[in-house]
């Protein structure tokens, strides 16, 4: 299960309408927290500025690392959207995941922007290139 606050969850959702309403991309980034509960989220330029794949930018995302390393927050999800499918991983989502297993081993959610102003979020442990859906338990 992933705890997430209220404004998390909802500045996260923003940023991916933002994204898909300004350039029409998918947008990513990092849930972070504290004590097993997501306290941000955190945005990440894609790097692919595509509306089908993402990857944070490697500049931006080092930075972020280092700042939350300096903060003592947990980086406990990843985050991406989906413009026009459903909140499930793709098959490039489930192989970027399984080849960092080794270094992250947190939530993945994605954000499902299909139907216009009905955002749909799903998590999912991914592993070993498999994908099981966990709970999202809004605080």
């Amino acid at each position: 299960m992933l705890k997430i606050r209220s404004e998390a969850l909802e500045k996260m959702i923003r940023h991916c309408e933002r994204e898909k309403e300004g350039s029409g991309n998918e947008a990513c980034g990092y849930l972070v927290g504290r004590g097993g509960i997501v306290t941000e989220a955190k945005e990440v330029p894609n790097a692919h500025r595509s509306p089908t794949s993402y990857q944070m930018e490697p500049v931006a995302q080092i930075a972020l690392q280092r700042e939350l390393r300096g903060l003592n927050l947990e980086e406990m999800g990843i985050y991406h959207s989906h413009v026009a499918t459903q909140a499930y991983p793709s098959r490039r989502d489930i192989e970027n995941a399984t080849a960092v297993q080794d270094f992250f081993d947190g939530h993945y959610l994605v954000v499902s922007l299909q139907e216009p102003g009905r955002p749909v979020v799903k998590a999912f442990k991914i592993r070993d290139g498999h994908v099981s859906e966990e709970e999202v338990e809004e605080e």
